[in-house]
């Protein structure tokens, strides 16, 4: 019969780590930057799963008589005593933590009691070595309980309530599905302790943690889940407004007021005035129904159409110089074409006599490089313009830029001195 329970303990157990390490890599291996809550909660379960291989390792080792056996059921049993006192301290953190993420103003105090209770109660191991006070292994190299092993399993349901009283004076901002998932790791670890105390041979404390802490990997999924959704809402928000942006009354009516003039004066311009202005609105409308990236050629096919009408309205206000060695990449919609649109507007017709716009690409070995220069009456980083309307333009570029290409934006501007906009896309987003 106990041999059945070694090795239903021992199955229970490893299962229970390698679990445990399935979480671990499930989180570590999403290709994101870790929040400190996140990165918290893997601390967590790297110390439960040490604790579980060191119980299964303790009760492999359990009776043999060799000198792998006598010093792997020593250093497993001190293990799991000391590592189960952390696993207190680090979830104690990561409870924190999690309180304060919530917008809570929650004191460190309670995370650094925990930590000096812990490493009290390890202070307790390492003198149970010696006086056998928690356990004791005999010459048959079994581990026996000793009398004071109920004071080992109290100091947890200690430290496991003052967790609890944490979570039950912050309860209010928690949903109803935190509670559970974070309540379960508190209640059914200190059940566990309790049953533990009176039944010895099934290892149902650290099998109760694993169960717990996947109660938190299903409520982290769920939180992940609905943060990513509310983050491709908002993407596809400011995608739509960027583009309702673009299509503005003024440039509608003043482009139609252009045609209408070439269409008296010279007809084969007032031609591709028309074929230009059906493009730049057939590229904005397409953009509404295209989430993904696009070759940069489709984009910068659309800034062309867009500075050809202003130049067809500003004559040679505005000029155009072309540097694009590099085109076989792709950038999200609607990412060129409004930087060259506020380099037009903000910038060079400013100026009485106008300016010149500059787009050009390059390639190093690791990113594809746009900027967007221009030599218009500039202005101060510091004192930035107050056109709201630029400010949400160049707000939403870079959003999309950073959530569909992991790119980036930058601007360089001093005044009457012009601006310029470098866009850099990682090649490793886009290949």
């Amino acid at each position: 019969m106990m041999i059945t329970i070694r090795y239903i303990n021992i199955a229970l157990e490893v299962f229970g780590g390698l679990l445990s390490l399935i979480f671990i890599l499930c989180l570590s291996l999403t290709g994101q930057r870790k929040e400190k809550l996140e990165r918290m909660y893997i601390r967590v379960l790297i110390t439960n799963t040490a604790v579980l291989f060191c119980d299964a390792a303790a009760w492999l080792f359990k009776g043999r008589m060799d000198l792998l056996g006598f010093y792997a059921v020593r250093i497993a049993n001190f293990c799991v005593f000391s590592f189960g006192y952390i696993l207190l301290a680090v979830f104690t953190d990561y409870l924190v933590c999690f309180i304060a993420s919530r917008g809570f103003g929650i004191s460190k105090f309670p995370a650094r009691l925990m930590w000096g209770l812990s490493f009290t109660a390890i202070v307790l191991v390492i003198i149970s070595q010696f006086n056998h006070m928690y356990y004791l292994i005999d010459d048959n190299n079994i581990y026996h309980r000793q009398n004071l092993f109920w004071l080992s399993q109290t100091f947890g349901i200690f430290c496991m309530l003052i967790d609890g009283s944490l979570l039950f004076r912050y309860r209010r901002r928690l949903s109803r599905a935190e509670l559970m998932a974070v309540g379960a790791y508190i209640a059914m670890p200190i059940i566990a302790m309790f049953l533990q105390i009176y039944i010895y041979g099934i290892a149902v404390l650290y099998l109760a943690t694993t169960i717990s802490a996947l109660c938190i990997y299903i409520s982290i999924q769920v939180e992940q889940s609905h943060k990513f959704a509310c983050e491709a809402l908002e993407l596809e928000r400011s995608r739509t407004l960027l583009m309702l942006s673009q299509i503005q009354p003024h440039f509608l009516y003043n482009s139609l007021s252009v045609i209408k003039g070439l269409c008296q004066t010279e007809p084969l311009l007032a031609e591709q005035a028309i074929d230009h202005f059906s493009d730049f609105l057939r590229g904005n409308l397409n953009s509404l129904s295209n989430g993904d990236v696009i070759p940069f050629e489709q984009e910068l096919s659309h800034a062309r159409h867009f500075l050809a009408i202003e130049q067809m309205r500003f004559g040679n206000r505005i000029k155009v110089c072309y540097n694009i060695p590099v085109t076989n990449f792709f950038i999200p919609s609607l990412t060129l074409q409004p930087i060259v649109e506020n380099a037009v507007c903000h910038g060079i017709l400013k100026r009485k006599e106008g300016g010149t716009v500059t787009i050009a690409t390059s390639e190093t070995d690791s990113a594809f490089t746009i900027t967007v220069m221009d030599d218009g009456i500039g202005f101060d980083i510091l004192n930035p313009p107050t056109d709201n309307r630029v400010h949400i333009g160049i707000s939403n570029v870079r959003t999309r830029l950073a959530a569909q290409s992991n790119g980036s934006l930058e601007i360089k501007s001093l005044p009457h001195h012009g601006t310029t906009v470098t866009i850099t896309i990682p090649k490793e987003s886009v290949l």
